[in-house]
């Protein structure tokens, strides 16, 4: 086992021979008060370098956040203190030649040439409290970080613009609206209503918030009245969209799980082992992305400023891949408060270690503040020109560039405002078993090694026990809300989830009729969201059709929670919403039809083109006037073509009669050739060409009109747009359906 005076990265290297020397290269810890950052292309042993640190930190007792956007920092749970092939097994990538049992001999060796065994693994196990977390996705342990903009404790005014500005900002990203805190009327607007809402003493939730936004309950903003600053018809638009972020179902996995606390993440929760917290955001769109990382790192700012000062490093955010989160240019809702972590947080015992690529996907001015630079093998000359300028800025001189060209994989230019000169290190090998990038499906497997959800501060479990998840952080009543009167309740078990959430249902029967044609009649059942402001919008989301086998007039037998009903449905709201139904329905229920102009008749809804040519096929009769129409153009074929036989015997006989009138007089035997005959032949052959024609015109017209009288080609159906009368349309039923 090795006996560690700092962080063991790995050993130096000579940077004339290029081979390692044999003695440890450590890190004092408290060298990340003033932060690193990590540079390296594909392949250059980055991930690596980021898993080694992150084990020697928790060996060290020392919380570590790991926010990852790609997958691999999940590798620091698959930790195998015995290194057998059995523990191996299940993680071992599916790759030719690749096995368990040659896993495992590979990091035995690979641990042993740098001094380590069952004896570090078995430390390295012991010494954390590990979870991953998966916002968005029951893969790992949900995270709530959209239901509610919690007040900072403390309540220090400036901690708590960053929350509220991050936490705007973030929503107004997944709303695709460019949100300036300064700028922008939609950012200052959702800003003053969740101080609003935290004067009244209450949770600023997303359903408050937006309700607050409808209606704010300040008359001006800034010197301004608020109608000036921003018109009711455009706030609006807004509550719209935040209305639809609520009910969005990609959005409202993020509003599940267990509440963001940060002294559990970057604290020592009970005074017991650090906590390794990987927060997995791969599975999340970009949007997500920058409003799950700006979230957790305002809630850091938050935390930071609550901490007395410190000297001595207290804890670590690491983010393993930081393209997007803090460009050179453009202000995603993560750049301020790294920004801010990265100029103020060092004084407070929080380090932050970046990682990345590409040089030009970070912002210089914040790697300034960075002490320790960690430079690997680089894609690119401009990589390695912006290296240099960052380098030769940040070392003061031009020996840390000079080492740049001797970095090789898992061979890096260490760099460090608290060392005395650069130095190349390789890094020692991982204790982690690095299998690549994790699926969510590895992730779910990895839950059951993940300890329950996160205590709060000072609960201590009984020992022994499994701690209770904690409840709901906005528990839902068990207990169906009481609908308004004449209307009941009914469930519809779509999903069999455990929250309820109120529809308006309909049951309809309904016929269409183009002219005199008319479909059968069809009954259907739709249902359509009511979390809207107001009745006269239920009708014009987009409804889901549901089997109206599934629709049950009592709950469903397990537990389930009910969110609330829109507080406009009352028994007026019933009376709009019903008025609003009978006159939206019709154009809700339009189609799109054949309509077959032979027989006059119409597809039913949903009919294909095959299936409405049988059905027409089997129950149409051919109309009189077409059997008598195609039986005469039979008689004229068949004259037409008693004629051209006829004519045809004429021409030949004018021919033949022609021809010896020809030979006559050039042989000889009469003077002159009788040109009468010769156009007299011409004449008979035109008439039997116009004959032909004719022919062919009955053959065409008779195909039709066979074609007409039986089995319909669907070429010749046409499609029309049929909108139902309010007289044919009956409402079966209506009411307010929980649907699960």
């Amino acid at each position: 086992m090795v006996t560690r005076s700092g962080l063991f990265l790995g050993r130096p290297v000579d940077p004339v021979s290029g081979t390692a020397r044999p003695e440890p290269l450590f890190l004092n810890p408290t060298d990340l008060t003033t932060h690193g950052v990590i540079v390296g292309m594909t392949g250059s042993g980055k991930t690596a370098l980021g898993i080694v640190m992150i084990e020697e930190l928790l060996l060290a007792g020392i919380p570590v956040l790991a926010i990852d956007p790609k997958g691999d920092i999940g590798n620091l749970l698959l930790n195998f203190p015995g290194l057998t092939p059995e523990e191996f097994q299940p993680w071992v990538p599916q790759a030719p030649g690749v096995t368990a049992e040659g896993e495992a001999k590979k990091w035995r060796e690979g641990l042993a040439g740098w001094g380590l065994g069952n004896t570090d693994l078995g430390a390295l196990q012991a010494s954390r409290d590990a979870a991953i977390y998966t916002p968005g996705s029951s893969a790992g342990t949900r995270l709530d970080l959209l239901g509610s903009c919690a007040k900072p404790e403390g309540g220090e005014m400036e901690e708590a613009r960053e929350v509220i500005t991050s936490f705007v900002s973030g929503i107004l990203g997944l709303l695709e609206i460019d949100a300036d805190p300064v700028k922008s009327r939609e950012h200052i607007l959702l800003s003053r209503c969740i101080q609003a809402i935290w004067e009244r003493g209450e949770m600023a939730t997303l359903e408050a918030i937006l309700t607050t936004a409808a209606d704010p309950p300040f008359a001006t903003v800034g010197a301004l009245s608020l109608e000036s600053f921003f018109p009711a018809s455009k706030r609006q638009d807004l509550v719209m969209m935040l209305n639809n972020l609520l009910a969005s179902g990609s959005t409202e996995s993020l509003r599940r799980g267990v509440p963001l606390r940060m002294d559990d993440f970057l604290g020592r929760p009970g005074g017991g082992k650090p906590r390794l917290s990987i927060v997995s955001v791969g599975h999340l769109s970009d949007a997500e992305r920058i409003f799950v990382v700006s979230t957790l790192l305002s809630h850091a700012v938050a935390w930071v400023r609550r901490q007395s000062g410190s000297s001595t490093l207290r804890a670590v955010i690491y983010i393993d891949e930081i393209f997007g989160f803090f460009p050179p240019s453009g202000e995603p809702a993560t750049k301020r408060p790294l920004l801010t972590l990265l100029k103020q947080a060092r004084a407070f015992g929080l380090g932050v270690v970046l990682a990345t690529q590409n040089p030009v996907d970070l912002d210089y001015k914040g790697l300034a503040n960075c002490g320790a630079w960690w430079v690997g093998t680089l894609q690119t000359e401009r990589d390695r020109s912006r290296l240099e300028e960052g380098l030769s800025s940040a070392s003061g001189s031009g020996d840390a560039v000079a080492l740049l060209s001797k970095t090789r994989k898992r061979v890096f230019l260490l760099h460090d405002v608290h060392r005395p000169a650069p130095a190349l290190v390789e890094t020692r090998w991982a204790m982690s078993y690095l299998r690549g990038p994790m699926t969510r499906e590895e992730i779910s497997r990895l839950k059951a090694s993940s300890p329950s959800p996160v205590r709060p501060l000072g609960s201590a479990p009984v020992a022994g026990a499994t701690p209770p998840p904690p409840p709901p952080p906005h528990p839902a009543p068990s207990v169906a809300p009481v609908v308004p009167n004449p209307w009941t309740a009914r469930w519809c078990d779509l999903r069999g989830g455990d929250m309820a959430k109120p529809y308006l249902w309909i049951r309809y029967a309904v016929r269409y009729k183009q002219g005199k044609a008319q479909t059968d009649e069809v009954t259907g059942m739709r249902l359509y969201p009511l979390g809207v402001s107001s009745a006269s919008e239920v009708m014009e989301q987009d409804p889901r059709d549901g089997d109206p086998d599934t629709l049950e007039e009592s709950a469903p037998s397990r537990p389930v929670r009910y969110e609330s009903l829109p507080s406009w449905l009352g028994a007026q709201g019933v009376k709009q919403l019903e008025k609003v139904v009978k006159e939206r329905l019709p154009d809700k229920l339009a189609e799109t039809l054949f309509l077959d102009p032979v027989t006059g008749k119409l597809s039913n809804p949903g009919e294909d083109e095959d299936s409405f040519a049988a059905r027409v096929a089997a129950t149409a009769s051919v109309p009189p006037a077409l059997v008598e129409r195609l039986e005469k153009k039979k008689r004229e074929l068949a004259k037409a073509v008693e004629e051209e036989k006829a004519r045809s015997m004429d021409t030949m006989a004018s021919m033949a009669s022609a021809a010896l009138d020809f030979a006559s007089g050039f042989l000889g035997k009469k003077k002159t050739l009788k040109v009468g005959k010769v156009s007299t032949v011409l004449g008979k052959k035109r008439m039997e060409g116009a004959a032909e024609q004719k022919i062919e015109i009955l053959q065409q017209e008779i195909a039709e009109l066979e074609a007409k009288a039986g089995a319909p080609d669907p070429s010749r159906f046409q499609k029309v747009e049929v909108v139902p009368a309010k007289t044919q349309i009956d409402l079966i039923g209506i009411g307010v359906a929980w649907v699960s």
